[in-house]
């Protein structure tokens, strides 16, 4: 029941306004019949002070049948203007003079009176005209002593009609503010429900493939937010998406490349198509060729571990300096084949870090091709080493094709390749600067990359990334 979150939230908060009806109803009538109560009292006492000195007066002056006359005719006048009946009862509990018909007062009542106690209550009583009567004793003293007692009996209507007009008036007003509720209840359940059911509708669209599904909502706080994360996650899945079908092609391309070069060229061999003296050289190509299979291969495996939880770093502390000299030798024919100069500006002879050494001259070797590879012929790759804080900055520029800025975003993204940032090369599966980033993130480091325009054909763009400084 209720499943949806419109109906949770129409009959939830309905539920929660029903009750709060439904306490200041009781609450108001409970203040409201209190106020009634002491009303009676305060009428009760006011009027035995002017009872208790006539009966005081009387009494010294004997009651005779006219002074007795007189005695009720102003319990009478009392009466009506307390609108009740009234009786007074002497020390030996008898009715000494009454109003009206009263006959008995219950004697729990008279006993708390006549030991100098008012009392207030609801009449119990078998008689049925009697019921819902409200009763009121106030002693009677003479120099402070309880010589009686005055006893108000008030029938249901007095006070009780205008605790009924009152919860009547309270009743509808308060059945109009739910009423009022209820409308805005269902308009904001609707309004918080729809954007909702979009959301859902839109997440099994994209389930089932339709990446380019978006939700618009007009609403705002949480669940635009919602909305506008969930179009955030949507554009990454379809990014995502487009990037693992490049991917795939670009994998197929690569693999199927030296495959068909392989077979092909060992078909040749054993058929006899290729002579001779020709096989050592096509063997080469086949030896290469398995070489960059088994490198792509290698690369998407390690790149596989390296996500895995159980992949571990071996930190330790070395000299980054040295290991950028080990590198660029490294690279030396690349460097050669452009006609390109490295620029090393250490700010200090020896840069101790910490980190593992193996993974981070992978970045730096990642780093290095990549400022060859996109350099223009003729220019010179910078790599600086400083320290800033507790870190050690390490920087790499060139001056080439640049980057793209709508492509600086994804340009650590797996498998992402730009298609005109990034010069003619495109030979690689984009996984490079992936690893790069990967290896930084597992150091809890990183790395920031900027392009900027030298002039009209060429830009320099610079890739900078942090160590632990030991």
């Amino acid at each position: 029941m209720f499943k949806t979150i419109f109906s949770r939230l129409f009959w939830t908060t309905t539920a929660v306004v029903f009750i709060t009806v439904v306490i200041v109803f009781v609450s108001v009538l409970g203040l409201l019949d209190k106020y009634v109560e002491d009303e009676r009292l305060d009428s009760a006492r006011l009027t035995s002070k002017s009872i208790e000195h006539m009966t005081v007066f009387l009494a010294q002056e004997g009651f005779d049948s006219e002074n007795m006359r007189f005695y009720k005719e102003n319990l009478e006048a009392w009466s009506l203007f307390t609108k009740s009946r009234i009786a007074v009862v002497n020390t030996e509990k008898q009715m000494f003079a009454t109003t009206e018909d009263v006959v008995a007062v219950p004697e729990k009542y008279v006993e708390d009176v006549l030991l100098g106690e008012e009392v207030k209550g609801k009449l119990l009583l078998k008689d049925k005209r009697a019921r819902g009567e409200y009763i009121v004793g106030i002693p009677l003293k003479f120099n402070e002593q309880v010589i009686g007692g005055i006893f108000y009996i008030f029938p249901p209507s007095v006070g009780g009609s205008t605790v009924e007009r009152f919860s009547h008036t309270l009743i509808l007003t308060l059945i109009l503010a739910m009423l009022l509720s209820l409308i805005l209840i269902y308009a904001e359940a609707r309004q918080i429900s729809k954007p909702i059911k979009k959301i859902n509708t839109a997440v099994l669209e994209i389930a089932s493939g339709k990446f380019d599904k978006r939700v618009e909502v007009n609403t705002r706080g949480e669940i635009a937010q919602l909305a506008s994360s969930f179009n955030y996650m949507a554009e990454s899945l379809k990014r995502l998406e487009e990037m693992r079908a490049e991917f795939v092609s670009d994998i197929s391309h690569e693999l199927r490349t030296p495959m068909t070069s392989i077979s092909g060229f060992v078909e040749g061999i054993l058929d006899g198509t290729i002579p001779k003296e020709k096989e050592r050289e096509y063997l080469e190509i086949v030896r290469d060729e398995s070489t960059r299979l088994a490198k792509l291969t290698r690369e998407l495996f390690e790149m596989s571990k390296m996500e895995s939880p159980e992949y571990k770093l071996s930190v330790q502390t070395f000299d980054v300096n040295e290991a950028i000299r080990r590198c660029i030798i490294g690279l030396e024919e690349k460097l050669a084949a452009k006609e390109l100069e490295v620029e090393v500006d250490f700010k200090n002879e020896i840069e101790l870090v910490v980190a593992d050494p193996d993974a981070i001259k992978r970045v730096i070797l990642n780093l290095l091709d990549n400022a060859i590879k996109f350099s223009y012929s003729g220019n010179a790759v910078e790599i600086s080493v400083y320290e800033r804080g507790k870190k050690v900055y390490i920087d790499f520029a060139n001056i080439g094709t640049g980057i793209a800025e709508k492509d600086i975003p994804y340009i650590f993204d797996r498998f992402y390749k730009s298609d005109k940032s990034r010069g003619k090369d495109k030979t690689g599966a984009g996984l490079g600067l992936s690893f790069v980033k990967n290896i930084l993130n597992l150091h809890g480091q990183n790395i920031t990359v900027t392009s900027e325009p030298v002039d009209d054909d060429r830009m320099k763009t610079v890739f900078s990334f942090t160590l632990e400084k030991a």
